[in-house]
Formats: structure tokens, C-alpha cells, sequence
């Protein structure tokens, strides 16, 4: 379903934070969702290692996310986010996981599997892999070790060292359809989302860095609502941008960055303090000097026991730009 008037808006990144903003994006904008390819826990990881096929679950977020708001998709997006719960081999994965799995190999590969399902559930907007190369993600900690697979950087408990910098475990080729999306795009946005773990290994593709290079839609980055103790301890805004920063484009600037400024509530900010989860400073003088255009401020928080970002006031803001 192409609405030709729409925006083309392409929105880099993977796992919920960016799958959150496709709600409100899929009504208003012709969206493209990249999705980061370096899963290796849960349901994703054990079918990525017993199948050997590229991890399904942050995929499946997105579809979730682009299908329509009609009852007949809504009872759709019940059964594919369904958790088995016994049975042996079944426990834990999710039936959307599953189905993929079947299209992946049913149709011959990756993109034609994610294709095939994209088509059968009518979902409005189109899912991309950044990648079709099998590769981890390691992690370089600051006292020169390594942490090897995305869930080991994700969920680990020992936080005493910080992240230096992410490679990947052997090169990896953009797949040539996210290329063209970006370059045909209107809007490109970065986030939001794990930093380390699903924004940055984007970036580590060949060939993506180069697309963003070359087009010329602007490009807006979404600073995160909250630090990871995993990832971004202590991290101001302008940490999140100047790391986006790095990893993009030999480090030239984004043109806009969204950073919420408004307090997160009380109750939430004690929930998330039990996970080491901090507000992030917003130090919007030092954001300022990184970006080319500006930074738009405001109240972006959504939620009431989770923390999310407000897509309907991140899809106004993209229409004013």
C-alpha cells in the first residue's frame, strides 16, 4: 500500500525503541524501517543458532508495529507476539519468530521470507534488514576485553568497565534495497534505541554510512530518554549524538536531534532507578554545537509504567521540519 504524496521518512535502528515510533509514523509517512541484524538472545538467538538464519525478533517488532489498526490486524498482532510457554523446543519462542523462521526458508531467504509475511499481514510500510551477513557483535571494554554477541552487551550485570567502541566480527555488505530507500528518502531518522546495540552496529555495515553520506534528506537523531548501565552510563545528550557521530559518516554532523526536556515523573524515575536507569542530562549548549541545524526540545515522554517516546509528537515535529 504506497500512498505516493506521503513523505518517504527510512528510520534506522531496531529493537522497541524504534519499533515505538512506527505507530504513529505508518499514518502519516511512507516508512521504511531498518532493522539492525545482530540479535543473539532469546527466541532469536536459539533460532539463529539451531537454523543458522538471521535473527527474526527485532523484524518481528517492526511488523507488529506497521500493522494496520483495524480489529482483524490487531488480533494478528495477539497471535504472532504470543509466547510459547511449554513444550519441548517450542518454550519461549513466539510464534511470530516461528513463522518468519518457515518464511525465511520457505521463500529462499531473508528479505523474501520478511517480504512474504509483510505482504500476508497487509502491514503499511516496509521492513528492511540492514544486513544479510551473519555476523556478532563484539564489544571492546575499557580494560581491552571483549564481550562477544549482542545479548552479552545487552544484559550484562558487571558494569564496572565501559564501553570503548563496537566492531563486528567479519564485514558485512549493506543489503542493496536499504541503499535505495535512503537514497529516494525524505527524512531520515537515527533511533531511538540501545545505543551500542542497536544503533551503532548499523552504522558498521559497509555501504550505509556511504548511502547517508550521499543523500540529501535531512537527518534527525532521537537521544534516548534514559542511560543504560550496560551501555551509556553517565551519558549527557551530547554524549548519545557525538557517539552517533563517530560511527556515521567519519563524523560529520546530524542536522537535528530530538531531546526531551521535560522531568520524567516520579513514580517512573524510582522504577527505573532499580535498573540504574537515569534521566538523561539534556546539556543542550554542548548539543547545540553538534549538530548542523538544531535541537528540538520538548516533552517527548510516553508511558505510565514504561518509558517510551511519544510517536505522534515525534511525527509532528518530522512534518515541521
Amino acid at each position: 500500500m504506497s500512498h505516493n504524496n506521503r513523505p518517504k521518512v527510512v528510520v534506522i535502528g531496531g529493537g522497541s525503541g524504534v519499533s515505538t515510533v512506527l505507530s504513529e509514523f505508518k499514518k502519516l509517512f511512507d516508512v521504511t524501517a531498518v532493522v539492525s541484524m545482530m540479535d543473539s538472545g532469546g527466541s532469536s538467538g536459539r533460532l539463529r543458532d539451531e537454523h543458522s538464519i538471521l535473527p527474526p525478533g527485532d523484524v518481528l517488532k517492526c511488523i507488529s508495529e506497521l500493522l494496520p489498526d483495524d480489529e482483524y490486524s490487531q488480533k494478528w498482532r495477539d497471535f504472532i507476539n504470543y509466547r510459547f510457554c511449554k513444550g519441548d523446543g517450542l518454550k519461549g519462542h513466539s510464534l511470530g519468530n516461528l513463522l518468519l523462521a518457515a518464511a525465511y526458508d520457505w521463500e529462499g531467504g531473508t528479505p523474501f521470507g520478511i517480504e512474504s509475511i509483510s505482504k500476508l499481514l497487509n502491514i503499511e510500510g516496509r521492513v528492511l534488514p540492514v544486513t544479510l551477513n551473519d555476523v556478532e557483535l563484539i564489544a571492546k571494554l575499557n580494560d581491552g576485553s571483549d564481550l562477544i554477541g549482542e545479548t552479552h552487551i545487552d544484559l550484562r550485570t558487571n558494569f564496572e568497565h565501559r564501553i570503548e567502541y563496537i566492531y563486528l566480527s567479519r564485514r558485512a555488505q549493506v543489503y542493496k534495497p536499504v541503499v535505495q530507500a535512503i537514497l529516494e528518502a525524505d527524512h531520515i531518522i537515527i533511533g531511538p534505541g540501545s545505543l551500542f546495540t542497536s544503533i551503532l552496529p548499523n552504522f558498521l555495515v559497509e555501504g550505509l554510512p556511504e548511502a547517508l553520506k550521499q543523500t540529501s534528506a535531512p537527518k534527525t537523531y532521537v537521544v534516548n530518554l534514559v542511560t543504560d548501565p550496560s551501555e551509556t552510563y553517565g551519558y549527557k545528550a551530547s554524549d548519545f549524538i557525538k557517539k552517533i557521530e563517530d560511527y556515521y559518516c567519519d563524523g560529520t554532523l546530524v542536522d537535528f536531534a530530538v531531546v526531551n526536556t521535560e522531568p520524567i515523573q516520579d513514580m517512573m524515575r524510582r522504577i527505573y532507578a532499580t535498573e540504574h536507569k537515569l534521566p538523561v542530562e539534556s546539556d543542550l549548549e554542548e548539543c547545540q554545537r553538534l549538530v548542523n541545524k538544531e535541537i528540538i526540545t520538548g516533552n517527548f515522554v510516553k508511558g505510565k509504567t514504561v518509558l517510551r517516546h511519544d510517536s505522534r509528537r515525534l511525527a509532528e515535529i518530522l512534518l515541521s521540519i
